[in-house]
């Protein structure tokens, strides 16, 4: 993990694309593992060190900027992990661009099918908000890509979270991490609008455990 603590290294991750003013922060943590995040995360957690994570700034809605605390950069977890051809599945990193990933499966002649407006996004960035481009009409959001996860908490313990394994039942949902704790939580119940909408958390009394992580 590579720490940064300058001003001019801090001052890039401060803004978005959205261009809300007022962001601070007192360090900028490139991650390059799994277990970088879950020490960063945890230490944290012990010492009540706000922490925002920041992808590739393409959001509009000011996710990204931080507000005191420590910036959480994911783009040096860059990696294509493995494509099978066969399945027509991909195992990526968070900080794994969209346009690197739509180069690298055009030449097996596939494409990921929820392509985002924004091409210098992140595939981290993209599951985090559910995004949706021009082509969600015909084949749907990234929630419907997504299979498998896996989750650091903000106290540090992970998740592996696999898609039809794990469903609330009656608004109630259990979750184990993969050091053994149980999490029992309820999800919460609302009404949502008869409408078009790309917003608010998504949320049903059926739910794949999956989808709280994902928009």
């Amino acid at each position: 993990m590579i720490v940064k603590t300058e001003q001019d290294e801090i001052a890039r991750f401060l803004g978005d694309a959205s261009n809300m003013p007022g962001g601070s922060a007192e360090r900028v943590c490139f991650v390059e593992s799994a277990d970088d995040v879950v020490a960063l995360l945890a230490d944290a957690h012990v010492r009540q060190i706000p922490v925002t994570i920041a992808g590739a700034g393409t959001g509009l809605s000011g996710a990204c900027i931080p507000m005191g605390g420590t910036v959480l950069a994911t783009s040096r977890m860059n990696r294509i992990r493995d494509i099978n051809a066969q399945s027509m599945l991909v195992s990526v990193e968070p900080g794994v661009m969209l346009a690197d990933l739509q180069r690298e499966v055009e030449q097996l002649s596939l494409f990921y099918p929820p392509d985002p407006t924004e091409r210098t996004c992140s595939i981290g960035g993209t599951i985090a908000t559910n995004a949706s481009g021009a082509r969600t009409f015909k084949y749907g959001p990234t929630r419907d890509y997504i299979v498998e996860l896996d989750v650091v908490l903000a106290t540090g313990e992970q998740l592996h979270l696999v898609r039809n394994d794990n469903h609330a039942i009656d608004g109630r949902m259990s979750l184990t991490t993969t050091n053994g704790r149980a999490i029992d939580l309820v999800v919460p119940s609302y009404a949502m609008p008869a409408i078009k909408h790309a917003a608010g958390y998504f949320a049903s009394p059926t739910m794949d455990s999956i989808d709280l992580f994902i928009g």
